[in-house]
C-alpha cells in the first residue's frame, strides 16, 4: 500500500506495476492493493465482533460502535477525495496546509488515547473537540474547482470512504447472520451477482425513486469484503493445525472457481479497477484467497511470523501508517524539497519508494511509542 502509493513520484517504471488507466482492459499490480485491503477488512470483522461478544457487549453497543467506525471512515474519505479539487485561492489556504490541518484533526479526534502520555480525561476531551471544530472550520472555508467555486463533494468517496461504505454493510450483516453461515455465503454470491448485473447494464433499483445504480460500488466493494468474512469463517471452522490442509484446499478451490469465472466473463467485460468491474473483482478475489492460503501456511503452519516483524507496525497501526504520508508529501511541497532525478526513475526509483515505505513504517512505530495511533 505505502510502496505503490509513492509510484506517482516515479518515471520509467514497468507498466505492470502501475494502475490501469480509465477504460483500459488491464490489471496492474497496483490495481490489486485496494481489493486486498477490502479483503483484510472482511477478515477482521468476524474476529472483532466475536471478541466483543465474548467480553459481554450487547448487540446494540456493537451496532453503535460499527456506526461510528463507519462514520469516521466516511468523514476521512470525504475530506481526502476533495483534497485534489481544492481551489486554494478561493479557500484562502494552500492545498498542502489544508491537507496537514485536516490530517492533524483526524489524529486529534480519533487518536487512541489509551496508554497515551496524556492521562487527564478533560484534556483528551478538549483535544477531540478541538479536532471536530477544526474539521468543521476547514469544511466551511473549503472551495473546490468550479466555476464557480463549489463546496466539498462526495465524488468517488476516496479509499477510506469506500472502505466505510463496505464496512457499514458487511459488519452489521455479519452481526445479524453470524449464526447462519449459509446466509453469509448467499449474501456474498448476491453481491457478486449485483456487480455482474451492473456491468451488463441491468438496472437493480428496487424503488422508483432510486437511481438505476444506487448501491455504492455496485456490489464490488462488498463482494471483496465478504470474501474476507468467508475466509474468517473457514479459519474458525478449521482452526486446528491438523485441519489446515482442508482450509487450504477450500481456499484454493474457491480461487480456481472464481478465476475461471473471471476468464469467462472477460469475453464480455473488461478488467477495470476504476470502473469496479466484476472481472476485476473476481481476479482480485481469486488472488486474495490464494495469497491468504500461502501466507497462512508460512505464518501459522510453518510458524515463521518473525519473517514479517520488520513491517508488523503496518499491520497493527494500519490507519496511522496510511495517514502519515499525507504529512510527508505536504511538508515536502511547502518546503519545496525536490529529489534528484536519478532517485525518481526506473529501478532506483522503485528502491527509493521501498525505502520511503520503510521510513513511513518507522515513523509510525516511533510516534506509536508516545501514544499517537489512530483507532476507530
Amino acid at each position: 500500500m505505502i510502496w505503490v502509493n509513492d509510484f506517482w513520484t516515479l518515471d520509467n517504471i514497468p507498466k505492470w506495476l502501475k494502475h490501469a488507466k480509465a477504460g483500459e482492459d488491464y490489471l496492474g499490480f497496483s490495481d490489486l492493493i485496494f481489493p486486498w485491503f477490502l479483503f483484510i477488512v472482511g477478515l477482521s470483522i468476524p474476529f472483532a465482533i466475536e471478541n466483543r461478544k465474548r467480553k459481554g457487549e450487547s448487540d446494540s453497543s456493537i451496532v453503535l460502535h460499527l456506526f461510528f467506525r463507519s462514520l469516521a471512515l466516511l468523514v476521512m474519505g470525504f475530506f481526502h477525495v476533495n483534497f485534489d479539487t481544492i481551489n486554494a485561492e478561493a479557500t484562502g489556504i494552500s492545498r498542502s496546509l489544508f491537507v496537514i490541518l485536516s490530517t492533524a484533526a483526524f489524529f486529534l479526534v480519533w487518536n487512541s488515547y489509551a496508554g497515551n502520555v496524556i492521562k487527564k480525561k478533560y484534556i483528551i476531551t478538549i483535544l477531540q473537540i478541538s479536532g471536530i471544530i477544526l474539521l468543521f472550520a476547514l469544511a466551511l472555508i473549503y472551495k473546490g474547482n468550479g466555476p464557480p467555486p463549489v463546496w466539498m463533494q462526495p465524488q468517488w468517496w476516496g479509499i477510506l470512504g469506500l472502505i466505510g461504505w463496505a464496512y457499514v454493510v458487511a459488519a452489521p450483516a455479519y452481526l445479524i447472520f453470524r449464526n447462519k453461515k449459509t446466509v453469509i455465503w448467499f449474501i456474498t454470491i448476491g453481491f457478486i451477482a449485483l456487480n455482474v448485473m451492473a456491468d451488463l447494464g441491468v438496472d437493480y433499483n428496487i424503488f422508483s425513486w432510486q437511481s438505476e445504480q444506487w448501491f455504492v460500488g455496485n456490489g464490488s466493494l462488498h463482494a471483496l469484503t465478504f470474501g474476507g468474512i468467508i475466509t474468517s469463517l473457514l479459519l474458525m471452522k478449521f482452526k486446528e493445525k491438523t485441519e489446515f490442509h482442508r482450509l487450504y484446499s477450500i481456499l484454493l478451490l474457491l480461487s480456481i472457481v472464481i478465476l475461471t469465472a473471471g476468464f469467462i466473463l472477460h469475453k464480455y467485460i473488461i478488467i477495470s479497477k476504476i470502473s469496479s468491474t466484476s472481472t476485476w473483482v473476481m481476479f482480485s478475489l481469486a488472488s486474495s484467497f490464494f495469497l491468504f492460503a500461502f501466507l497462512h501456511w508460512i505464518v501459522d503452519y510453518l510458524g515463521k511470523s518473525n519473517w514479517f516483524a520488520i513491517i508488523r507496525t503496518a499491520g497493527t497501526a494500519t490507519l496511522t501508517c496510511y495517514l502519515v504520508p499525507y504529512f510527508y508529501y505536504s511538508i515536502r511541497t511547502i518546503l519545496e524539497i525536490e529529489l534528484p532525478d536519478f532517485l525518481t526513475s526506473g529501478i532506483i526509483g522503485l528502491f527509493k519508494s521501498m525505502a520511503y515505505a520503510f521510513i513511513i513504517i518507522g515513523i509510525t512505530w516511533l510516534i506509536g511509542k508516545v501514544g499517537i495511533r489512530l483507532k476507530i
